[in-house]
């Protein structure tokens, strides 16, 4: 079996990113003839990844694709270029939140046009199935849920600790980590919860504390320039701005990984890599939560506040969050899928 994995491979190192990359591993492990078209970078130490151009478009083999609401232009287009060609295609959507072009019918319909001429449609969580269905009237005949949580890759686990990592934190005796991919509102709130995060460290007085919010892209500047004067204020704080290396190896140099987003497509690559890894995992409950994740109610500083003192409490006594087996599960999911599609 050959197939065409197209995404947005690191760098940067983002959540569907680095999804990719661990289909790739996944999927070789078993057997399969696979390469990847990038639309972002190309990782280096990693084989038969190239750049998304001419030669991709007018290659017939079989492409999963790997897309968000943001993404919309690109898979209508591609769509009516794989229609022309012939070459059957897989979508995998990571989110679908609500975007004005939605609004747009003629946008609606070119959408739905797209989706319906895949082979099948992957939503990796139930939400964001039924956020196709609500905003553009799509359910697949070929319509499945698998999540994203894929094994933690090789690739990753090798990788080397960021130069630029603070010392302050990775000698830190609690060190905890957040993941914010973008700085970006939604409904006109910071998105991944930034905010409740600072809010909730003000009210744990703990002296051994260190937090480390590692940064991807920085899209609303006045949002990053509130949240910078914030973390300025606090010396228990430090950044990792847009690491060239997987966040992965300081995953595993952690305690405890928050989580606070106000929503997201599932249950997060964060937390999931967290506990695969042994590390204590906090996430909001604004989505169903990997096994283990301690939660906290969506937006309370308080009731996050709460989850850290506990977190701190059980690393402090030597206990560590029941480990989360790698989802092979869901890499043979997407095997059978490609075999129904006779791909």
């Amino acid at each position: 079996m050959r197939i065409r994995i197209l995404g947005p491979f690191p760098p940067p190192f983002g959540g569907v990113a680095l999804h990719c990359v661990r289909l790739i591993e996944s999927l070789r492990s078993m057997g399969m003839d696979v390469r990847g078209v990038s639309q972002g970078g190309i990782p280096a130490g990693i084989d038969g990844i190239k750049a998304f151009g001419l030669s991709a478009l007018l290659d017939r083999t079989p492409v999963h694709y790997h897309t968000d609401e943001g993404n919309h232009r690109w898979l209508r287009l591609l769509s009516r270029i794989w229609r022309l060609t012939r070459t059957p295609y897989i979508v995998t959507v990571h989110s679908f939140r609500h975007r004005p072009e939605f609004d747009d019918p003629r946008v609606r319909r070119s959408l739905a046009d797209a989706f319906h001429h895949a082979k099948a449609v992957i939503g990796i969580s139930d939400e964001v199935i039924n956020d196709l269905e609500q905003r553009i009237g799509v359910r697949h005949k070929r319509t499945r849920t698998i999540a994203s949580t894929l094994p933690v890759s090789l690739w990753e686990r090798q990788a080397p600790l960021p130069a630029d990592l603070d010392a302050r934190w990775s000698s830190g005796q609690i060190r905890v980590l957040a993941n914010a991919g973008r700085i970006v509102r939604y409904q006109g709130k910071d998105l991944y919860g930034i905010d409740v995060l600072l809010d909730a460290l003000s009210m744990v007085d703990d002296n051994d504390l260190r937090l480390c919010i590692a940064v991807g892209d920085v899209v609303d500047v006045d949002l990053w320039s509130d949240l910078e004067r914030r973390i300025a204020a606090e010396d228990r704080i430090s950044i990792l701005r847009n690491s060239s290396t997987p966040l992965v190896p300081v995953v595993a140099h952690s305690h405890i990984v928050v989580r606070p987003t106000r929503t997201e497509g599932g249950p997060s690559l964060t937390l999931s890599e967290a506990l695969e890894l042994g590390r204590w995992a906090i996430g909001s409950n604004a989505v169903e939560r990997p096994l283990g994740t301690v939660t906290f109610n969506n937006e309370d500083p308080s009731d996050l506040a709460r989850a850290l003192r506990q977190c701190i409490q059980d690393q402090r006594r030597g206990a560590l969050p029941p480990q989360l087996p790698a989802n092979v599960d869901a890499v043979q999911k997407i095997v059978n899928l490609y075999q129904r599609c006779q791909f």
